[in-house]
């Protein structure tokens, strides 16, 4: 463990809370509070993806201190951009909550970095989430690719019918092979 994921492990529960309270703070004041509220999983399933999204991410950071690759934070970070995608923010609001993560850590660090002159390490963990930025804009253009695409089946599958009832086109069975 490195001395930028050490600084992390002290105060990894402090830093996530923080996290998910400025990540809270981007949804309407009525939703956070609900969110805040309602501990039980089933009842607020997105406080629960957030996180558990949040959480793997911090463990995966504590874990190494190696430039975070794909494969290792996707599925953490799938958790959030996933729901976020589909809701009414532009693609930065959506992926902006990574960026939240770099505030968290100097809220809860400074303190610590600033008295022992750990600047360097400071530094080390927000590059380290900025390339979690890269990851989670690629996450949101896989999710809202899928959702076009979702979007455009359910469009012709409707035209279809459409054309079929207005008697417009013709289904030709396929002909069987002569044997």
């Amino acid at each position: 463990m490195t001395v930028s994921s050490s600084l992390l492990a002290q105060k990894k529960d402090d830093i996530l809370a923080r996290w998910f309270e400025l990540t809270l703070a981007t949804y309407a004041p009525e939703t956070a509070v609900l969110w805040k509220k309602q501990k039980d999983r089933f009842a607020n399933p997105v406080a629960y993806r957030f996180k558990t999204g949040m959480t793997g991410v911090l463990d995966e950071m504590v874990k190494s201190s190696e430039t975070p690759t794909a494969a290792v934070f996707e599925p953490h970070l799938d958790e959030i951009v996933r729901v976020r995608a589909v809701q009414d923010f532009t693609p930065a609001q959506a992926v902006a909550f990574i960026y939240l993560l770099k505030q968290a850590c100097r809220d809860t660090l400074w303190k610590d970095v600033s008295e022992n002159g750990r600047f360097t390490e400071l530094f080390e963990l927000e590059s380290r989430i900025d390339v979690l930025g890269l990851i989670c804009l690629d996450i949101y253009c896989k999710c809202r690719e899928k959702l076009f695409q979702i979007r455009i089946d359910q469009i012709n599958t409707q035209y279809s019918r459409l054309l079929k009832r207005a008697g417009l086109v013709c289904d030709f069975a396929p002909e069987a092979p002569e044997s």
